[in-house]
């Protein structure tokens, strides 16, 4: 019997007037607490592209984040840090391509306790599924 396999994609974007392609969604970042951003419930096989941007929340910088990426076949995650900015409109972007992809995390640790952290987050997962 032929097995029939159905490819799609998932998104995590936003969206806009007169916007296309990979639109950002904005995610505030609580201080000294991991956020997790996404999580994937599914059993499918995936590859997933993942990009981060540590944007300013007024009236603070962008900040430097803790970004953990989690994948079904490994104990230990993809650690990795989106570098801040003295700059207040443009913060740093980092992207990842991952296979098996499972959730995403996003850490601001501020010793000062009264800061806001925000990042942009836009995610395509591509999976299959066999019939």
């Amino acid at each position: 019997m032929k097995k029939n396999s159905h490819v799609g994609n998932h998104f995590v974007q936003g969206s806009g007037l007169n916007q296309s392609g990979n639109i950002p969604l904005l995610f505030p970042i609580r201080s000294n607490e991991t956020e997790i951003v996404f999580s994937d419930e599914t059993t499918n096989h995936n590859k997933t592209l993942i990009q981060i941007r540590s944007v300013a929340v007024d009236p603070f910088p962008p900040f430097p984040l803790q970004v953990f990426i989690f994948t079904r076949d490994s104990l230990f995650p993809i650690i990795a840090e989106i570098e801040g900015s003295s700059l207040f409109s443009e913060g740093n972007t980092r992207a990842f391509q991952v296979e098996d992809f499972w959730f995403l995390a996003i850490r601001f640790n501020d010793e000062i306790g009264q800061r806001e952290a925000a990042a942009e987050v836009f995610i395509q997962k591509t999976f299959c599924i066999d019939g």
